[in-house]
């Protein structure tokens, strides 16, 4: 009776055994059948990570070679509480590398399995700290847009956004070439939770291509220098400078004020506005070069035409033109443009009539774009000559009733300067392989239109060097080199009163140097300056002395003593 309980037992004990081992069985084959993928993926998420590596920016670079935006590696840490091993020693190891973790005990961290401890480290720091392979402490590269030149060039070079990518200027622009190509790395952790890199990436055949500039650093922070004092000395609402070869269309320099600090946190955004290209303003006398150029190119009047100035008045549609300096008699047309006469200009433009004239405006590149590769540029302002009244072509004969950017005008001023050929401005001078020679793409001249004859131009020449030797240009003479320009003062619009203003004007200076074989342009613009002044003669022309002076040094052009005897 015994011996039959003792069997039950074991049969029952026997049961039990085989029940859990056949439960454990199916479970196994329930796990390895119908859990697998769900447990392989989870198990990939714990080993196995794969992240995007971004690749490094690419330079920009000035026509010399000096960098003036670039990327710098950083780097965020970051903690994985649920695999360190002696938290006391990571915190005192990141403290000795400058970073603090305020957490004192692991038990803080609850649950969480990663936190982010430093922002931003440089590379420096995070290579010391790698080196001590601590479980636990992972690496996050990024990289960070510099500026080494600080302020300088900064509404042209524009920046970038949180993710990388370019928001204004040449950053925006040539954002594509810049940008480089993004790929996946996949790390997986170890036993002990030290993270291996799969796969080492070439940075260098992912990078960004650079970009290099016409523009000069030299010759960019004379301009700056110069005309920040301007536009200091007279508290002046905008000012911008442009340098522009003549030859091939080179921007070499492009300031525009107010700029901006990439230190510091920008408060108005219109300080990212790059007036240059983007603001129109009515040039005034600068634009007396398109109406003398276009007549004497359509054999309309002869240098050696002369012209009654009404004593300094001529009254057209009940409306009375002004001349700023009173001649009498007649003068010479050299002698109409070194005094800037408005009365002489009317008379010029007639002779071409509204349809020629505004041809010859249109073929200088004014209401059109440039084509620069810089955003937001604008296309001016022109009324259609089929909508010319009375009074339109007498004051756009003088720069008034027209709308035009800083870079349309500039490149007018440079197609007389280039023999009367207009060619389109450009900054970006080639775009090269990241840290190669080799190049991918050059930009060269591009010549748009010839807009008046080689005599013609010559001519001109003659007349902006007689304006600057004995006219409104005194004061943009440079000691040792002739210089041909023109002064400029324009009225604005009062935006109360819809009229132009007897309080608000531009002042502006372009010119040339040296004056009949020109190797640059300048032009230069103060908006508004206040003060007991506001005339171009005497608030821009100075500025534009100074610049050029200091640039024909730097580019060592020999002086030239060519007669000021005038034409």
């Amino acid at each position: 009776m015994k011996r039959k309980k003792s069997l039950n037992r074991k049969t029952v004990l026997a049961f039990i055994v085989l029940s859990v081992f056949f439960v454990l069985f199916v479970k196994l084959i329930y796990i390895q059948i119908f859990l697998h993928n769900k447990i392989s993926h989870s198990v990939g998420r714990m080993v196995n990570r794969q992240t995007v590596e971004v690749p490094k920016r690419g330079d920009i670079l000035d026509t010399k070679g000096n960098i003036l935006a670039t990327s710098v590696k950083k780097y965020n840490i970051f903690l994985d509480p649920k695999i360190i091993e002696d938290f006391s020693n990571i915190k005192n190891i990141l403290l000795k590398n400058g970073i603090q973790v305020k957490e004192k005990n692991l038990s803080d961290f609850g649950n969480r399995a990663y936190v982010p401890v430093a922002y931003d480290v440089d590379s420096s720091v995070a290579n010391n700290i790698k080196m001590m392979k601590l479980r636990g402490v992972g690496f996050e590269s990024k990289y960070v847009r510099k500026y080494p030149e600080g302020k300088m060039l900064s509404n042209i070079l524009g920046l970038t956004g949180h993710d990388g990518n370019g928001l204004e200027g040449i950053e925006k622009t040539c954002n594509n070439c810049l940008l480089g190509n993004s790929v996946i790395a996949s790390t997986y952790r170890d036993g002990r939770g030290y993270i291996i890199q799969n796969k080492v990436i070439d940075q260098s055949k992912i990078c960004g291509q650079n970009v290099i500039l016409s523009i000069d650093r030299n010759i960019q922070y004379i301009a700056e220098q110069e005309l920040r004092k301007s536009f200091e000395k007279y508290q002046a609402k905008m000012a911008t400078c442009i340098v522009q070869n003549p030859k091939t269309g080179s921007i070499l320099a492009m300031v525009s004020l107010p700029d901006f600090d990439y230190l510091e946190k920008i408060k108005d955004l219109r300080v990212l506005r790059n007036t240059a290209i983007s603001d129109i303003y009515e040039p005034g006398s600068t634009f007396k070069i398109v109406t003398v150029a276009s007549a004497l190119e359509e054999n309309k009047v002869k240098l050696s035409d002369t012209f009654y100035l009404e004593n300094g008045k001529l009254k057209i549609a009940d409306h009375t033109i002004r001349d700023d300096h009173k001649i009498e008699g007649k003068v010479s047309l050299s002698r109409a443009m070194e005094m800037s006469s408005n009365i002489a200009m009317i008379k010029i433009a007639k002779k071409l009539g509204n349809n020629d004239f505004y041809e010859y405006i249109r073929k200088f590149g004014f209401y059109s774009l440039t084509g620069i590769d810089l955003p937001g540029e604008a296309k001016g302002l022109l009324l259609d000559v089929k909508h010319w009244n009375a009074l339109t072509l007498p004051t756009i004969s003088f720069g008034q009733g027209i709308g035009v950017t800083a870079l349309q005008m500039i490149n007018a001023f440079t197609a007389i300067a280039n023999d009367g050929v207009l060619l389109k401005p450009s900054i970006v001078q080639r775009i090269g392989k990241y840290n190669e020679n080799d190049t991918q793409e050059n930009f060269h001249t591009m010549e748009i239109r010839r807009v008046v004859s080689k005599e013609t131009a010559y001519m001109m020449k003659k007349i902006l060097k007689n304006s600057v030797d004995f006219g409104t240009g005194k004061s943009a003479k440079v000691a040792g080199y002739t210089v041909g320009g023109k002064t400029g003062t324009s009225q604005k619009i009062d935006p109360l009163t819809k009229t132009y203003s007897k309080k608000f004007y531009t002042a502006s200076f372009c010119g040339m140097l040296p004056a009949m074989e020109p190797e640059f342009v300048v032009l230069v613009i103060i908006d508004e300056p206040k003060g007991q002044s506001y005339y171009g003669s005497s608030v821009a022309s100075p500025v534009f002395s100074s610049i050029a002076q200091s640039i024909a040094q730097y580019l060592e052009i020999p002086k030239d003593d060519i007669s000021k005897n005038k034409i």
